[in-house]
């Protein structure tokens, strides 16, 4: 009996070890292909083009970067996402798995949104429920105020990696403060929308109300108003997404002292996805360092923990009504007080 369990093990070990070794070969592959994808994009395709139709012409220039900013998302962050969770919990219990052969409803409300979000749908959908405030530009009005004042932070003259470094925090920043504003009463229906997931995947991140007021004004503004160069800015967005993706998986790390004091661990954010409220919510930013200096590290996580929303939702493809519902609660939250 003892052997035959012994064996089972063996051969239980064997198969993890081969599973996980296909896992990085295949990453290794697709690697291969997207490199050569890049090359073919700088090599061939010139980085200015001008396009003539019904007698005018339209010159697009910068095209390499926005190749990479266009398509970076789904076919390198997401993918390397979806790879690391995969190596640490293995195929069977990965988002990847579930998201192919049998995703919850709250999975597909999780790939409707990212699809929708891929191709641009909430993108106009937002701008226009943000009534187009969403078109200003924080380094337009650092220009404003540098041509008025003659005062600008420049932090150019830094190496790039201190440049990442410092911006990214500075991003955490705002993005805590951003984040609890979006907890209070008058933010919250829209907040509320990612909040309703019931289940934990890596696209669970891109659960996002199109109409992100303060995330805008909270985050994207100053950090163009504070230098961010374009080329930082994409950096850091290619960090923060890296880590939002990973931080909404099926990794169940608290990711010992770099979770606790430098980067927010998955187990922390989904103590802060709970249900259960009857003690009040923290864990804010992606940077625990911000939580612990303003008072909301707390409570204890627990990878059991019941995450979702008192508020029904459909989940689904079929996101509309709740997006629509969520956006009319917002606006008519500022004359009527809900319970929620």
């Amino acid at each position: 009996m003892v052997l035959a369990e012994t064996s089972m093990t063996l051969e239980d070990d064997r198969r993890s070890i081969l599973g996980r070794a296909a896992i990085v070969v295949g990453l290794l592959a697709y690697a291969g292909l997207l490199a050569g994808a890049w090359w073919a994009v700088v090599n061939l395709l010139p980085d200015q083009m001008t396009l003539q139709a019904f007698g005018r012409s339209k010159t697009v220039a910068d095209l390499h970067n926005r190749i990479v900013t266009g398509i970076g998302l789904v076919a390198v962050i997401l993918p390397t996402a979806l790879w690391i969770e995969c190596l640490v919990v293995g195929w069977r219990r990965s988002s990847t798995r579930a998201l192919i052969f049998g995703p919850t409803m709250s999975m597909r409300t999780d790939l409707a949104v990212l699809v929708l979000g891929q191709g641009h749908v909430l993108d106009l959908v937002g701008k226009a429920m943000m009534l187009g405030l969403s078109m200003i530009s924080g380094l337009a009005i650092r220009d404003w105020i540098q041509t008025r004042t003659g005062f600008a932070v420049d932090l150019t003259s830094l190496p790039f990696a201190a440049q990442l470094v410092i911006y990214f925090y500075v991003y955490t920043f705002f993005d805590y403060w951003t984040h609890r504003l979006d907890h209070s009463r008058f933010f919250w229906p829209l907040h509320r929308y990612h909040h309703s997931a019931q289940d934990f995947c890596v696209v669970t991140s891109a659960r996002q109300h199109p109409a992100a007021f303060s995330a805008f004004f909270v985050i994207n503004l100053p950090l163009g108003i504070l230098g961010a160069t374009p080329a930082v800015m994409i950096f850091v967005s290619v960090l923060v997404t890296t880590v939002g993706f990973l931080i909404h998986s099926q990794l169940t790390s608290d990711w010992g002292w770099v979770g606790r004091w430098v980067i927010q661990s998955p187990l922390h954010h989904r103590l802060h996805h709970k249900l259960d409220m009857t003690e009040p919510t923290g864990h804010f930013a992606m940077a625990p360092i911000w939580d612990r200096l303003f008072g909301t590290w707390r409570g204890t996580a627990d990878p059991a923990l019941v995450i979702g929303v008192a508020q029904p939702y459909r989940h689904g493809f079929w996101i509309v009504p709740d997006l629509l519902r969520d956006y009319w609660h917002f606006w008519s939250g500022f004359v009527v007080r809900r319970k929620d």
